[in-house]
């Protein structure tokens, strides 16, 4: 790295000085003021008004989910892990992507332990009136939700297993049994809603949409579900085994707005944050952060992350063009080809992302996934397929998804 900065601005540093520089805070402040930069810039071309169908009613639609990366035990304090069969040491990247303007809206740096519901009103300092929040449920919270409506924003969330659900905001009411009143007033139907509150505390009034799954979907919830309470030493309770045959979602966006049957396929989007944090760690290799200073991991990951939201910029242009050709751009090709002969690297320093945006154009071809008759979710969200009739098409990655959500 010496040489590279010798080579290109002058500077002769030997490693040391360069680690010293990295070792401190100024450096930190540097790098974060630099990613603070890259977001507020990296802002991707808006979605057609066809795929927007579902989302126009949103000046933004955000997704925020957080991933776990394992770092030196030697930074336990200033990094603390959960310890037991994981590091004692970790670093968790907390991030908000809207999906709507394909921009990321905010990142934050965390220690491993801090759990996602205990930072789930982070959010509300930055959402507007207007805004749809789409989060899983390590960010349930009966108290962002009610937040949330009062500044005029959306939500679209599963339901936990453990709230209580009631008929009406009367104090005085009792909890439901929900598998009993889907019984009673479901009507034996694939797709059903009703208008409920929730919390013991809150009674917010939300649309329930229940989905009635299929049994092999089920069976695959209750084998994980069964697997995962053995290994902790437990038995799984039959209650939580009759509420896997059922996916519920819970939003406050009018039924004029979003019909019981688009819920489940516009909560897919969430799975566009799972998918960015895979790109993350496989190709850009953002969990391998070597180094028992905490002054350094920082700068490591803000460096990272700094080219990874330039990259996705170009790729989210690259993907739009490829949709106006009917295909869809490989993100793990366009990546690579980007990595490959140095090219991102030296676009960066030289600053010529033009250049290299006319090259990767031209390259297209070579960088698209094979055809496939299984529809995206964009796909699905722009023909506006219920989530039931989106099974056919996608079973796989479906299913996977649907059997490995734990709602305990």
């Amino acid at each position: 790295m010496c040489d590279s900065l010798e080579e290109r601005s002058g500077v002769d540093l030997t490693p040391q000085a360069l680690c010293g520089r990295m070792n401190s805070d100024g450096a930190v402040q540097f790098m974060e003021a630099a990613l603070t930069k890259t977001l507020r810039e990296t802002v991707g071309p808006p979605l057609t008004a066809q795929e927007a169908a579902w989302l126009a009613p949103f000046p933004r639609v955000l997704l925020q989910d957080s991933s776990q990366i394992e770092v030196n035990e030697a930074l336990t304090e200033a990094f603390k892990g959960s310890g037991g069969n994981a590091s004692t040491a970790s670093v968790k990247i907390d991030f908000s992507y809207d999906v709507k303007n394909e921009r990321a809206e905010h990142i934050a740096i965390r220690q491993g332990t801090d759990s996602d519901q205990g930072f789930a009103t982070d959010v509300l300092a930055r959402v507007r009136k207007g805004d749809l929040i789409i989060r899983d449920l390590g960010y349930f919270s009966l108290a962002a939700f009610a937040q949330i409506m009062l500044i005029g924003a959306y939500f679209l969330s599963r339901l936990s297993y453990t709230v209580n659900l009631y008929k009406s905001a009367d104090e005085a009411a009792s909890p439901i049994n929900l598998i009993q009143y889907i019984n009673r007033f479901g009507g034996g139907q694939q797709t059903m809603e009703f208008s409920l509150f929730v919390g013991e505390k809150h009674r917010l009034p939300i649309r329930l949409v229940v989905y009635r799954l299929p049994q092999e979907v089920y069976r695959k919830r209750q084998k994980a579900a069964i697997k995962t309470a053995k290994r902790k030493g437990r038995r799984a309770r039959l209650s939580y085994l009759k509420f896997l045959k059922y996916s519920f979602f819970m939003t406050n966006v009018p039924a004029d707005v979003w019909p019981k049957e688009a819920l489940g396929t516009l909560y897919r989007l969430r799975w566009q944050v799972e998918l960015t944090f895979k790109h993350w760690k496989s190709l850009f290799c953002i969990d391998l952060l070597k180094g028992t200073r905490p002054e350094r991991i920082r700068c490591l990951l803000y460096g990272r992350l700094i080219v990874i939201l330039t990259v996705q910029r170009l790729l989210a242009l690259a993907a739009r063009q490829a949709e106006n050709e009917g295909r869809e751009l490989s993100f793990d090709k366009a990546i690579q080809w980007l990595l490959r002969q140095d090219r991102f690297l030296k676009a960066f320093v030289a600053r010529q992302f033009d250049t290299l945006m006319r090259k990767l154009l031209g390259n297209l071809r070579r960088l698209l996934k094979a055809k496939r008759k299984r529809r995206t979710t964009r796909q699905l969200i722009a023909q506006q397929v219920g989530y039931l009739d989106s099974f056919s098409d996608s079973s796989e990655e479906l299913d996977n998804g649907l059997a490995a959500e734990s709602y305990a």
